[in-house]
């Protein structure tokens, strides 16, 4: 290789973006993507470990030999026909990559945007219209003290000038005389002047999720949500989880302006179709409240999360931020002020208080068990005398991660699965499937559906073995059971068969076991012996059939007076009370202090209960 290809590396033009570019030397095909924003999933940050980035390369032989982490990871099978996993593949020439649909974007958010309605509205910012008279040589004075003669002269109230964009408003020809609008803040004062009556307030209301990134226009006036938006969180390509998404902000210099600036450009994106919704601009906003894990938060600001990495997990700060749009690169007015939620420890975030203040079980005298599943499993449990949370340990197989044919939920997605008895014929349901799509993939729901099912017909022992000589199982060459097919090779979009693995199933052992002795210990720890309500949240548990969870032991037993109540994204919805009520804000910032935290990975009983909870229940 001469020296200007050992500088720049083979040209690779991906397919189908057709973006041509040429990476660095020894870069792999994952990372070369990654450098041009595009998109390979990979759950596991490239580390070869998931099996979800396969591409495929003509010409074949222009790319590196197949390696020990692709030949664990695909069938002997997938790699005569070419494909290859890009986090472990580099170019060794000039090359065109195909990056199958299994392994590309799915850019929309499914059940973000189901939030609507109106809500109580005392907001923290408001906006005032004065009208100026002109500037006299008598009574001359600098604009910003004129200025503030006059409003304090209409409002009784002077206004004070702490951002910097306030001072250069008035400082426009427009704003000597005539009307002016002043938006502002109740503790940063003064964020913006307009020449004009400019009344339209609005204000976004956003959600970091692990997975999917979600923003609600409202109307700080009425307080009706007036549009919404939902995507992926496109650090999805640094990692499906956050233990991922840390690793990588440790492993590059620029890790974390990468993730940061990632999500910072789909927030813009998703306000900036709010806004075109509803026929409103980025001017009009006078404020934005923002929620999500601990990780998340502190990847949004530019905190580096390295600390939430290893023990004790501890955030660099639980209290709540206000910071400026322009400091945190949003393409709104420069002095607009940005609430970023408190958390509570390193891995229960904003998002719970989010919940919490949007469910108000501190207000009732029943018991409330709240279960948010998303790719980490969050749990609250108490009443008005207390409450408690602890964080899972569920891990993303419940997003569809580290599942031989998972995906999140999005179009072609399995979401449920029934299995008839004695034939062992199964029916699934694919998301998207009334407008002809065919399926990819499965999600969580169909996952634990497929598990439920499986147990149920006696395809499933309870330790967690696939029975064999059942139809539809495949074998090894020892006899053992190894998979269950749902969907045959010709039926699916990808043209390869959509199955369940005797390693999906271990995933799912772990992850239920994690969430259903994390419940039960952390009511031990409260003191309740049972619980009034169960509320199911969050990306998955909004989703999906809670009496299969409870089947499989994910979920405890359901008392028989008690109810179970499935809210949608109860953590953008919190979110959005605290943009529209500065009591409800003030309520969350109160909440953070006040919740007990149980740390799981200090309670010896957990891992003594752990293995035991892996087993699936006896069939009634």
């Amino acid at each position: 290789m001469d020296r200007a290809q050992e500088e720049t590396g083979f040209r690779v033009k991906f397919e189908p973006s057709g973006i041509s570019c040429r990476g660095k030397a020894g870069q792999s095909l994952l990372e070369i993507a990654v450098d041009r924003n595009i998109f390979i999933r990979s759950d596991c940050g490239g580390k070869g470990r998931c099996g979800k980035c396969t591409v495929s390369a003509d010409p074949a032989d222009h790319l590196s030999p197949v390696g020990d982490s692709e030949s664990a990871q695909l069938s002997t099978e997938q790699i005569r026909s070419g494909l290859r996993l890009a986090c472990q593949t580099t170019p060794q020439g000039d090359v065109t990559v195909s990056v199958p649909e299994s392994a590309r974007e799915d850019a929309e958010g499914i059940g973000k945007t189901d939030v609507h309605g109106d809500f109580s509205c005392k907001p923290m910012v408001g906006r005032r219209v004065i009208s100026i008279p002109s500037l006299s040589f008598s009574a001359a004075k600098a604009p910003r003290d004129f200025l503030t003669h006059v409003i304090s002269s209409a409002c009784d109230k002077e206004p004070a000038f702490k951002e910097l964009s306030g001072l250069r408003a008035i400082s426009r020809p427009e704003c000597v005389q005539g009307e002016v609008t002043l938006v502002e803040h109740r503790e940063k004062g003064v964020t913006a002047v307009f020449s004009g009556k400019r009344e339209v307030s609005l204000g976004a209301a956003v959600d970091i999720g692990t997975t999917t990134l979600a923003a609600y226009l409202c109307n700080l006036r009425s307080g009706r949500i007036l549009s919404s938006a939902a995507a992926a969180n496109p650090q999805r390509r640094y990692g499906e989880d956050v233990i991922s998404r840390i690793t990588s902000a440790n492993e590059r210099d620029d890790g974390l302006s990468r993730q940061q600036e990632a999500v910072v450009v789909e927030i813009n994106r998703l306000i900036g179709r709010c806004l075109e919704a509803a026929q409103a601009g980025s001017t009009d906003i006078d404020e934005v409240t923002v929620v999500g894990n601990t990780t998340m938060e502190q990847i949004f600001m530019g905190i580096h999360p390295h600390g939430l990495g290893f023990s004790p997990y501890l955030p660099v700060s639980r209290r709540s931020n206000n910071l400026r749009a322009k400091d945190m690169g949003l393409d709104l007015n420069p002095g607009t002020n940005v609430f970023v939620f408190p958390v509570i420890s390193g891995f229960v975030g904003g998002d719970t208080l989010g919940v919490i203040l949007w469910d108000r079980p501190h207000e009732r005298k029943e018991v409330s068990l709240i279960v948010d599943i998303g790719t980490n499993g969050e749990v609250v449990v108490g009443n008005d005398q207390g409450l408690w949370t602890t964080s899972c340990a569920t891990g993303p197989a419940l997003e569809g991660a580290h599942i031989l044919c998972g995906m999140r939920a999005a179009a072609g997605a399995v979401h449920r699965v029934r299995i008839e008895a004695g034939s062992y014929r199964v029916d699934c349901e694919v998301l998207g499937q009334e407008k002809g799509t065919r399926a990819l993939g499965i999600c969580g729901s169909g996952i634990i559906d497929t598990v439920a099912q499986m147990r149920k017909t006696g395809l499933l022992l309870p330790g967690g073995r696939i029975r064999e000589g059942l139809p539809g199982v495949s074998t090894d060459e020892k006899g053992i059971g190894r998979k269950f097919v749902l969907i045959p090779g010709e039926r699916s979009a990808a043209g390869r068969e959509i199955s369940i693995a005797l390693a999906d199933v271990r995933q799912i052992q772990l992850a239920k076991a994690a969430l259903f002795v994390g419940i039960k210990r952390l009511m031990e720890a409260a003191g309740f012996e049972r619980f009034d309500r169960l509320v199911l949240t969050g990306a998955f548990g909004a989703r999906f059939d809670w009496k299969n969870a409870v089947s499989i032991g994910m979920l405890p037993e359901i008392p028989k007076k008690a109810t179970v109540e499935v809210i949608s994204n109860a953590a953008g919805r919190g979110a959005v009370m605290a943009l529209l009520d500065r009591n409800r804000r003030q309520e969350c910032i109160d909440l953070a202090g006040r919740v007990r935290f149980l740390e799981l990975a200090e309670d010896p009983n957990f891992a003594l209960e752990f293995a035991a909870a892996t087993t699936f229940p006896e069939l009634p």
